[in-house]
Parts: structure tokens; sequence; C-alpha cells
């Protein structure tokens, strides 16, 4: 792992902004919207009788948005440390980008790469356990 600062060239696209920005409008959408009543119920759920590994993600953005933290992540745990993550990193990326100051830069190695990807899986796998029990 290589951890660097970086400065922002011009025209480069930050994916920070763009990800947190539609987290961020994802919890508006839950807070000023009725996406309950919009939502349809999961496909997936309704065929086989199993919750689908996003079951309940659209419940905990609702419950995000409306500051209840405990109900979200009882929803959907995943979704909840995915949005939270992303706000953060929106907030992170807008302050390096209005400060002009550099921001930290990540850079894994194939293996380090080839382990993150397998860590990713075996969270959903285990957010998808969970759900399968609870739901």
């Amino acid at each position: 792992m290589q951890i660097v600062l970086n400065k922002r060239a011009p025209g480069q696209i930050e994916f920070g902004i763009i990800y947190g920005g539609i987290a961020l409008l994802a919890l508006l959408a839950g807070r000023f919207l009725p996406v309950l009543a919009l939502a349809p119920s999961c496909a997936f759920k309704t065929l086989t009788g199993v919750p689908c590994p996003t079951c309940a993600s659209t419940r905990a953005i609702v419950y995000l948005s409306h500051g209840d933290v405990v109900s979200a992540f009882f929803m959907n745990p995943l979704v909840l440390a995915g949005t939270l993550a992303a706000l953060i990193y929106l907030f992170y990326k807008l302050f390096t980008f209005f400060f002009v100051v550099p921001s930290i830069n990540v850079t894994l190695s194939g293996k380090e790469k080839d382990r993150m990807r397998a860590l990713i899986v075996l969270l959903i796998l285990a957010n998808w356990l969970y759900l399968v029990i609870t739901l």
C-alpha cells in the first residue's frame, strides 16, 4: 500500500464528489419524497421467498434520512456503512476541491487489490446472510 499526496489536475473527474452526490441525493429523496410508497416490492424475494442482498436498502436510506441510524443499521448494515462512507468521502473531496489542498490517495498493489475484492465479496455475503436470518 502506498499513500501519496496528489494535487488535482485541471479537468480531473472527482469520483468522490459524484458518488457522494448520489448518496446525498438518495438521502434527500428519502427525506422529502414518498419513496416507500413508490418503491416496488423485491421481485427476488417475491419469487424465491429469500431476501436479495439489497433487500431493505430503500427503507435503510429512508430511516437514515430521518436520522434513525439504529433502524437503518438493522434494515441493511452494508447500505448504512456505504452511504456514510460515501458522504464522508464527498465532504473530504469537496474540502480538497474548494481549498485547493492536496488529497490523500492510496495505491494498492495487485495482491492488495485482490484481497480488497475478496473482502468486499465477504462483506456482501455476510450482509446477505444477516438479511436472510433477520428478514
